[in-house]
Parts: C-alpha cells; sequence; structure tokens
C-alpha cells in the first residue's frame, strides 16, 4: 500500500470520526462532474485559456479561416474514402482474420511450414496498420460536428468552449457521436482542446473542490495535420486571403511544385490559378 493510500484511509476515518460526508461527485441532475488528469483550473492556470485570435481577428479574415478549414475537411474526407474504399477494408478484416487463425493453430502445436509462422506475423503487422489508419477515416458526422463547433468561435480572441451537449444540439446528433467524431477529427489536426475545471465552493470542506467545465478548444494545424493535408489547408487559406487583399508579406502558401501528392498537387495547382486569375487577388 502506497503513502498516498495509507493518507487517504486516515483522512477519510478522521472524517468519518468528526461526522463529515463527503459530497458526491456527480449530483443527482448530472451538473457537476469529476475532474480528469491534466485539466486546467479555469481562473489559476493559464493553460486552461490556449486560444489566440483566428488571423487579424476580423469577422473577414475569421470566416475565411473557417471556410478553408472545413472546405480542406471535406476534402480529405473524400481522399481518404479513396484511398480505403469499403470493399478493400472488408477484405483486409477478413484476410487479419484467417491469419490469426492460421497463426493461433500453429501455437497449438500444429505442424507449420519452415518461416511460414513469422511471415504470418509480418503481414499481420502490416494489416494492423492499414486497419487503423481505415477505421480513422472521418465520417460524414464528423464533418457536420466540426461546422457546428466552429460556429461558436469568437474570431478576435480565439475562445471556442461550447458543452458537448451545445455541438450534439448544433450538430443535431447524439453527444456520444459528438464525443467520438471529435476524437477523429483531433487525429487528423483539425482541433485540439484542454480540459478544465472549476471551483466548487467547497472550500475547507470534505468535499469536491474542483469539478470538470467545458473542454477549450484550440487549433494548432501546422504542428498536428499530416503534412499533405496541412498543404492543402494553407494553400486554402492564403488564396481566400488573397481575395479579401489581406495576405501579410511573411505568409506564404506551399506551391503545386512543392507538393508530392499528384493528386494533391493538381488541386494547388487549379486553386493557384484561380487565385492568380481573381481581380482582387494580391501579392
Amino acid at each position: 500500500m502506497s503513502a498516498r493510500s495509507v493518507q487517504q484511509i486516515v483522512k477519510g476515518v478522521s472524517a468519518k470520526l468528526q461526522g463529515k460526508t463527503r459530497g458526491p461527485d456527480h449530483d443527482p441532475e448530472g451538473r457537476r462532474r469529476t475532474p480528469h488528469r491534466n485539466s486546467y483550473e479555469v481562473d489559476r492556470d493559464p493553460r486552461a485559456h490556449p486560444w489566440k485570435p483566428i488571423g487579424d481577428g476580423s469577422v473577414r479574415q475569421g470566416l475565411a479561416y473557417r471556410e478553408a478549414l472545413i472546405q480542406s475537411a471535406k476534402e480529405w474526407y473524400r481522399q481518404l474514402w479513396r484511398e480505403y474504399p469499403l470493399s478493400e477494408v472488408r477484405a483486409a478484416r477478413a484476410r487479419h482474420a484467417a491469419l490469426s487463425a492460421e497463426l493461433d493453430n500453429y501455437l497449438a502445436g500444429a505442424p507449420a511450414p519452415v518461416g511460414r509462422p513469422a511471415a504470418i506475423r509480418r503481414e499481420l503487422g502490416e494489416l494492423a496498420g492499414y486497419l487503423r489508419a481505415a477505421d480513422a477515416r472521418p465520417r460524414r458526422v464528423d464533418l457536420t460536428v466540426l461546422e457546428a463547433l466552429l460556429q461558436t468561435i469568437d474570431f478576435a480572441t480565439g475562445k471556442l468552449y461550447p458543452a458537448i451537449d451545445t455541438i450534439a444540439v448544433r450538430a443535431g446528433c447524439h453527444r456520444n457521436s459528438v464525443i467520438k467524431a471529435l476524437g477523429r477529427l483531433r487525429t487528423h489536426g483539425f482541433v485540439a482542446w484542454v480540459r478544465r475545471t472549476i471551483r466548487t465552493g467547497n472550500d475547507n470542506q470534505f468535499a469536491p473542490q474542483r469539478e470538470q467545465t467545458s473542454n477549450a478548444y484550440y487549433f494548432d494545424h501546422r504542428e498536428s495535420m499530416p503534412p499533405r493535408l496541412w498543404q492543402r489547408y494553407w494553400q486554402l487559406v492564403v488564396a481566400k486571403l488573397r481575395k479579401l487583399g489581406a495576405i501579410p508579406k511573411e505568409i506564404s502558401a506551399p506551391r503545386a511544385r512543392e507538393v508530392q501528392d499528384p493528386e494533391l498537387r493538381a488541386l494547388v495547382a487549379r486553386a493557384d490559378a484561380l487565385a492568380s486569375s481573381s481581380p482582387s487577388a494580391s501579392t
């Protein structure tokens, strides 16, 4: 038993002898939530406020960034479903199951051809990686959730902290669907968040001192997006800002020749041509 466990037991016994009782982690109406680990207190920890202005903080630039993010999400959704078609994913699952059964048979004592178990393990590893990537594909509901989430953003400050239930109402889906969708969106770098807590007002009482509140959502696209997705998103941002005549000198979009993926290169080239031909385009 750890020193912490002993301390908690002693504290609990002492409180019981004094007639104190611990307050519930969840109230009957479900308004109080137990704080998770790595949660930051809203009033005392700057990490609970990870926001920064969207673009220059204006509505025009904010809308440009938001539209670019939604458009890139839709393109990414279509791209990954082309790369991992349902028929191939089903075939990979069936192959994985068959190989697993064969390997189990050999491990149970059946005679195995020389090198066959090792070959099966290698193929199982490749299939597992393929299936993990396929399972992480965005769903249609993810696009709806992303749009619903972005409806509540404050462009001037970047503040974004809607409750899960609020997102669910705006997206027209169940809160569990929202939670799963946010997880996939984070996997692909469309959004990030930190957990936050608030004080309960139970100071100096043997009761919960903090409770969970809504997450603080923010964006770290360059670091968290896959490189080809980041290139496409940023190209869209710059094209939209060009139309506004609002491209800062330090901003530069990836040129088509810098993009490795042939299909993405074609998309970048077409968008470059459109941006260049726009009467309001500026460099």
